[in-house]
C-alpha cells in the first residue's frame, strides 16, 4: 500500500507570488481572479507557448493541523487525478510544482487550461433558466466527462454550477468539469497509484467536511459512503438549476436538507411541472434524485442517454418546425402526395444532443375564423414564405453508389473562387477560430466547429443550422461530434434525408499531398498549401469543401 502525500514541512509558509513572478520557470502571473477555500487562482501567461493559463497556488489554510494536512492531500491528489483524465470536457492540467525550493517544503501549485467563459453559475445568475436544449448540451458534457473518471475508479463528490466552467470557442461555450480536488479514489487506483487524501472521516479530532451543502448527495450528509450514483444525484441537482433557474437545496441548515432531500420526487415536481418541462425529463431527474442511491440511475451514461431521448426527436423546436411543415402542406399541396414518398425514420444508437437548432423559424399558418357546416370555408390567408415553399427533396445516400475514380490525381491550388471538380464546385476555407458555416444543396447549412480532442487529436462538432444531422444510418439530433471519417444525414423534423455529407481527411502521397476522391475525379492538396485539411462533400451536384485550420492564406482573386 503506497503513503498518502505528506504536507508541508515546518511553519506554514505565507504565499509569496506577486503580479509579475514567473513560476516554475515559465508561467508569468498576470492578475489574481479568486481565492477561496484553500486556494489562490491566478491569471497568468505561459512565456514558452505565448498562451493563456490558470495557475491555482494552495493557500496553506490550516497549517499543520488535520485539517491543514488534509487539505494539502487533496490538492496535491487533485493534479494526480486531472493528470489521468484527458476527455474534452475535463479541464486539462499542463504543470504541477512547488514555490520555491525545488522539493516538497514549498506550497503546491497547478497550472490549468485557462477558461475564459466564466462558470455555469455565471450564466444562470446573469440569463436565468436555461432552455431544456441547452441544459442537455451541459448535463450530457459533463456525463462524458465522469463516465471516465468513473471507468477509472474516480468519483467526484463535488459537482457544482461553480465547478462547470466554460471555454469560448467561436460562438459556441464549450462546458469542461473542473475541481477534482475532494474527488474519491477507489482502493484499486490507490493500491496502484500509491496516494490517497484523507476522507471526509475524522481528521485529528476535526470533521472536514467534503461537499458542497446545496449539491451534494445525502449519503455525502450523512457520512456514509460515496459512489457514482453519487455524482449521478448532484448533476441532476444541477440540471435542475438550470431548468429552473433556483438551487433547490439551499438550505443554511444541512439536516433541514437532508431531510428534504426524502422528498426528492416533490422537488422536482415543484419545481419543474409550473415551467412546462416535459413529463419524461421530470421523471428522469426524480429517479436521479432518489434518496436510496441503489434506486437511482446505475451508470452516468443512462442520463445522457435518457435526457437525449427525452429531447429528441419530440423537442419544442422539432414540434414547432413540423407543424409549419404539416400546415402548409396540408393546406397549400404543391405536388402530388405521391412524388414524397414516406420516409421511415432513421434508427439506431442516439447521438447526444450537444446545441439547440436555430431559433428563428416563420410562423404558423393560422386556419380561418368564421364558416359554417354548409358553407365552403375561406381558405386561410397564404403566408408569405409559403407562397414560395417547396418541400425539400427526399434523397438517398449519394455514397452509397460511388463512381469509379480515373487518372492521376489533379493538384488543387488555393483560390477564393470556387473551383470545378467532377460535378461540384469546390471551395477551400481558412478558419481562424476554429469556427464556419457550410452551405450545401436544398439550402442546408451545417455549422462546423474545431474542437480539441483526446491524445492532441481533433474532434469535429457538426451543427444542423437548417435542418437536424445525424450519423448515417443513426437518429437525428441538433449536433453530432465526429473523431473519425464519416457520412452525415442532413434531416428534417419530419426524418426525412434531405442531403448527405462526406467528411474526410484524405490519404498521403509520397509527394507531400493529401489525396481526395471528389465524384469520379482524385485531387491532390499540397500540404504546403493546407496543413490539415478536411473535405466536406455534399454530393453531385452541390458543393465540397476544404476546410483547414492551419497553412497558406488563401490568395485574393484579382480585380480587373
Amino acid at each position: 500500500m503506497g503513503t498518502a502525500p505528506q504536507g508541508p514541512k515546518g511553519p506554514t509558509p505565507a504565499i509569496k507570488v506577486g503580479i509579475g513572478d514567473i513560476v516554475l520557470d515559465r508561467y508569468r502571473v498576470v492578475e489574481q481572479i479568486a481565492a477561496g477555500g484553500h486556494s489562490v487562482v491566478f491569471r497568468g501567461t505561459d512565456e514558452r507557448l505565448s498562451r493563456p493559463v490558470c495557475i491555482k497556488v494552495f493557500s496553506g489554510l490550516g497549517g499543520k493541523s488535520g485539517v491543514g494536512r488534509t487539505s494539502y492531500e487533496h490538492f496535491v491528489q487533485e493534479a494526480f487525478a486531472l493528470s489521468r483524465l484527458t476527455h474534452p470536457n475535463t479541464l486539462r492540467i499542463y504543470d504541477f510544482g512547488h514555490l520555491g525550493a525545488k522539493d516538497q517544503d514549498g506550497m503546491p501549485l497547478q497550472v490549468c487550461e485557462y477558461m475564459n467563459g466564466g462558470t455555469l453559475s455565471n450564466v444562470v445568475r446573469e440569463q436565468g433558466k436555461q432552455p431544456l436544449a441547452e441544459t442537455v448540451r451541459v448535463v450530457s458534457a459533463m456525463c462524458a466527462a465522469l463516465s471516465e473518471a468513473h471507468a477509472l475508479g474516480i468519483v467526484h463528490r463535488d459537482i457544482k454550477p461553480q465547478n462547470i466552467l466554460f471555454a469560448t470557442v467561436g460562438t459556441t461555450k464549450l462546458p469542461k468539469l473542473a475541481d477534482f480536488g475532494i474527488a474519491k479514489w477507489s482502493d484499486e487506483l490507490v493500491e496502484r497509484e500509491g496516494r490517497r487524501a484523507e476522507d471526509t472521516a475524522i481528521v485529528a479530532g476535526q470533521k472536514l467536511a467534503m461537499y458542497s451543502p446545496s449539491w451534494a448527495a445525502p449519503e455525502q450528509l450523512a457520512g456514509q459512503p460515496v459512489s457514482a450514483t453519487t455524482d449521478i444525484y448532484s448533476l441532476a441537482v444541477v440540471a435542475i438549476y438550470m431548468l429552473s433557474g433556483k438551487a433547490v437545496f439551499a438550505d443554511e441548515d444541512v439536516y433541514a436538507g437532508y431531510k428534504k432531500r426524502r422528498q426528492g420526487d416533490a422537488v422536482v415536481r415543484d419545481a419543474l411541472q409550473p415551467l412546462g418541462v416535459p413529463a419524461s425529463v421530470i421523471a428522469l431527474l426524480t429517479k436521479a434524485l432518489a434518496f436510496d442511491p441503489k434506486k437511482r440511475l446505475a451508470m452516468v451514461e443512462e442520463l445522457a442517454t435518457e435526457l437525449a431521448a427525452a429531447l429528441e426527436p419530440v423537442t419544442e423546436e422539432i414540434q414547432k418546425i413540423s407543424s409549419q411543415f404539416i400546415a402548409v402542406e396540408a393546406t397549400y399541396p404543391v405536388t402530388p402526395a405521391a412524388s414524397h414518398p414516406s420516409v421511415t425514420p432513421p434508427s439506431g444508437t442516439p447521438e447526444t444532443a450537444t446545441t439547440k437548432p436555430t431559433d428563428a423559424q416563420p410562423a404558423d399558418a393560422k386556419p380561418a375564423d368564421g364558416g359554417s357546416a354548409h358553407s365552403i370555408p375561406t381558405p386561410p390567408a397564404m403566408p408569405a414564405f409559403a407562397k414560395s415553399w417547396v418541400p425539400p427533396e427526399v434523397r438517398q445516400p449519394w455514397m452509397a453508389t460511388l463512381p469509379r475514380t480515373t487518372g492521376a490525381p489533379r493538384r488543387l491550388p488555393l483560390a477564393e473562387t470556387p473551383q470545378q471538380v467532377a460535378d461540384r464546385q469546390v471551395h477551400f476555407v481558412l478558419v481562424t477560430n476554429d469556427v464556419t458555416d457550410l452551405t450545401g444543396g436544398q439550402a442546408s447549412k451545417i455549422r462546423v466547429t474545431f474542437i480539441n480532442g483526446p491524445g492532441g487529436g481533433r474532434v469535429i462538432h457538426v451543427k444542423g443550422l437548417t435542418c437536424f444531422v445525424a450519423h448515417l444510418g443513426g437518429r437525428p439530433s441538433p449536433a453530432v461530434q465526429l473523431d473519425q471519417p464519416s457520412d452525415v444525414a442532413l434531416v428534417t423534423p419530419r426524418a426525412q434525408e434531405i442531403g448527405h455529407v462526406r467528411v474526410a481527411n484524405g490519404s498521403a502521397d509520397n509527394q507531400g499531398h493529401l489525396v481526395f476522391p471528389i465524384g469520379s475525379e482524385l485531387v491532390a492538396v499540397g500540404l504546403d498549401d493546407c496543413t490539415d485539411p478536411i473535405l466536406f462533400d455534399f454530393g453531385p451536384g452541390s458543393d465540397a469543401y476544404f476546410v483547414y485550420t492551419r497553412g497558406r492564406t488563401i490568395p485574393k482573386t484579382r480585380r480587373r
